[in-house]
């Protein structure tokens, strides 16, 4: 189990506003380089119509933490894209976004990794809820499949088993395999807010 904590991520400046990469697959690889296997980032789009940058080895898959974004692809027709919901898409079309928003990315190479996300919203402090559900793709197992998750609003408390406590505060990321020993049991809301559940499968889920 891997803990990556906001304060310990680093964030650069693009044309549109701001990126801030959580994790790279492998740990080694550089995002300019496009020689990872999967990408997980958070951006600020601060312009009001952005061009996303052609990643035609990847697919994307996007949701967002704050805001509202119309997105258009391929010279496609617009569609609006709300807190909650998810945008799959091929990083290699001409993709251009119009909204203020703050997102969540991941990004997957193609033929070497797929995945999927799943957004949840919790309002009420105090509740339990068993750690696996918050999940997509729940049915798949073994040590390929990695399952992370990002607290995108509020806080919440990993329970561990003899009663050992993980605390998660908004823009921390939780990484594990579906068998890890050190995997949590239980996720108690300590702060109501909005959870995004990741789940990759590759070669190397590890990193």
């Amino acid at each position: 189990m891997k803990i990556i904590r906001k304060e310990d991520t680093f964030t650069r400046e693009w044309s549109g506003g701001t990126t801030t990469q959580l994790a790279i697959c492998p740990p080694e690889a550089d995002y300019a380089d496009r020689d990872y296997v999967w990408r997980l980032s958070t951006a600020v789009v601060r312009d009001e119509e952005s061009t996303f940058t052609p990643l035609p080895d990847y697919h994307r898959l996007l949701t967002l933490r704050e805001g509202c974004l119309e997105l258009r692809h391929d010279d496609g027709a617009w569609y609006t894209l709300p807190v909650g919901q998810i945008a799959s898409f091929d990083g290699g079309g001409k993709t251009v976004s119009r909204g203020r928003v703050t997102d969540f990315n991941l990004m997957l190479r193609k033929g070497k990794a797929e995945g999927s996300l799943a957004v949840r919203s919790f309002e009420k402090a105090g509740t339990d809820i068993p750690f696996g559900e918050v999940f997509p793709g729940e049915d798949a197992s073994g040590t390929d499949q990695l399952q992370g998750l990002f607290v995108s609003k509020g806080e919440i408390i990993l329970q561990k088993k003899e009663n050992e406590e993980i605390q998660l505060s908004a823009g921390d990321l939780i990484l594990c395999t579906a068998d890890d020993s050190e995997r949590p049991e239980v996720l108690r809301v300590a702060e109501a807010g909005l959870l995004i559940g990741i789940r990759i499968v590759c070669d190397d889920a590890e990193g």
